[in-house]
């Protein structure tokens, strides 16, 4: 599973175009299965590298994706690096190394893939947000560290929620900037069942994420 930053907001955060002190943020909680970018997956091989089928996917090699959902083949779940990309196909290396990476068992069902490399703004997931994006409040950058207070999300029904994402609103999801992805959340999967969900930050040194040389 994992945490990691959309690489085209880590280039706004660092020109500028994302302020996390000044702009408004806010977190959406997502279900990976409905997210308008995410690609289904069909078959995951039991080799090495694992070479995962997912049709008119549109990825190129070097790019940087996130695969969740996998059955069977669980190591297909995680960060990856593209490789031997084709029409219908790719193959998994290890971020960052870049080593394949092998396959644990037969597959059997499910997962969807995202990429971090291409995908920037907010309207290119909306489609999957579960309940009402919440602003973020008391927001630091202390140490290198985004840091924020827990949030809860009231009264939430609704499809199951796979992931979380914090966002720049501008006011539209069109130019809105994706920042910050994460499935690897404590709470998640969860399926809401019309009651609060609340999101709590990691309180260790890292916080939410944490720059690091």
């Amino acid at each position: 599973m994992s945490k990691s930053l959309f690489l085209l907001g880590a280039q706004k955060l660092l020109n500028g175009g994302i302020d996390c002190d000044t702009d408004t943020m806010k977190l959406a909680l997502l279900n990976r299965a409905t997210v308008d970018v995410a690609k289904a997956i069909t078959n995951a091989t039991n080799a090495t590298p694992i070479v995962i089928t997912s049709n008119s996917h549109g990825y190129a090699n070097g790019d940087i994706v996130v695969i969740g959902g996998v059955l069977g083949n669980t190591a297909a779940n995680g960060k990856f690096i593209v490789a031997s990309q084709a029409a219908n196909t790719f193959a998994l290396t290890a971020y960052p190394g870049g080593t394949n990476v092998a396959g644990t068992g037969a597959y059997t069902s499910g997962g969807y893939a995202i990429n971090l490399t291409t995908t920037e703004f907010y309207g290119s997931v909306d489609a999957g947000v579960v309940g009402t994006p919440q602003t973020l409040a008391s927001v630091t950058t202390s140490n290198a560290a985004l840091d924020a207070a827990d949030v809860t999300f009231t009264a939430v029904s609704g499809a199951q929620v796979d992931i979380g994402v914090i966002y720049k609103d501008t006011g539209s999801a069109a130019t809105s900037p994706l920042l910050h992805y994460e499935d690897d959340y404590t709470g998640l999967p969860v399926t809401p069942n019309g009651g609060d969900i609340t999101y709590a930050f990691d309180s260790g040194v890292n916080k939410i994420f944490r720059l690091v040389i």
